[in-house]
């Protein structure tokens, strides 16, 4: 009896084996359809009712498999960004992230392929005419943004997510509010880099008629100390007090007294016997 209990999890072993070796293409369409559990993941977008139906017996029957499937498919997805068949990529991560949602190695890496790789990709392809080019690049850029909505949605305290999304936003479609917005959601999650509350008050300086907020969030860090005073943040706030029209008695000093505040002098270089001096 111990081996036919053992013949359905073979069978499905064979079966999967064999679609992506032997037919992954019509294999791969139906997980594009059928392979989402609804008790796990938010449907794609533009998913029917339809589409729906049928997915949690799919997914029952794929069981403890679904990371070994999702493997092969990362193995497909690496193959549609070397091909740089995108729009492929895409349907591949869909898939992807509807199998192990809770992996956010999976976000991170459709951001960055459609975000990242594809965008640039649509910047250097002089094949197409530059509408085209154009149309497709923001069409890439708009799916990693979904990616990061949903990813967050399953995994909130995400910092990677977000971090590379916010690299989207910065990088490719120069969206300060939405940078600014982002590194801002950062900044309060646990294992947060520590530029991320720099970052939020730089990006938001970019942003229109934000001036004075990202002044007043950006000399509050100032006025934390020694550790926030990089010169770039210096550079910021002498840069919105220009624009503000601060008054002078109320900007930071054009030398910062406390930079090299306790720290020790350089002993003078000795000459030694014959002359040799130590630098």
């Amino acid at each position: 009896m111990s081996h036919f209990r053992k013949i359905p999890r073979t069978v499905v072993i064979l079966v999967v084996l064999a679609a992506f070796g032997m037919a992954r293409a019509p294999f791969e369409n139906r997980l594009g359809h059928d392979l989402i559990d609804t008790k796990m993941v938010i449907p794609p977008p533009g998913m029917t009712v339809l589409d729906q139906m049928g997915q949690s017996a799919l997914m029952a029957t794929l069981g403890g498999l679904r990371p070994l499937v999702a493997s092969f498919m990362s193995l497909r997805g690496y193959e549609n960004f070397s091909e740089k068949n995108w729009d492929e990529l895409h349907q591949t991560y869909q898939v992807i992230t509807a199998l192990e949602p809770r992996e956010e190695y999976h976000w991170v890496n459709a951001i960055w392929h459609l975000g990242i790789n594809a965008t640039a990709n649509m910047e250097l392809d002089t094949k197409l005419p530059e509408f085209e080019r154009k149309r497709r690049f923001f069409n890439y850029a708009q799916q990693a943004i979904e990616f990061a909505d949903r990813g967050t949605d399953q995994i909130p305290d995400s910092v990677e997510i977000r971090k590379q999304v916010a690299e989207v936003y910065r990088e490719k479609l120069k969206d300060w509010s939405n940078a600014a917005k982002t590194y801002g959601e950062i900044k309060e999650l646990d294992g947060a880099p520590q530029y991320a509350e720099r970052f939020h008050g730089y990006f938001l300086a970019k942003v229109p008629g934000r001036e004075r907020e990202a002044y007043d969030y950006l000399k509050g860090l100032y006025d934390e100390g020694e550790d926030q005073r990089l010169p770039t943040l210096i550079y910021e706030v002498r840069r919105l007090e220009e624009i503000l029209k601060i008054p002078y008695p109320e900007r930071i000093p054009e030398a910062d007294p406390d930079r090299n505040r306790g720290r020790p002098k350089k002993p003078k270089s000795k000459p030694l016997p014959g002359g040799v001096i130590i630098p």
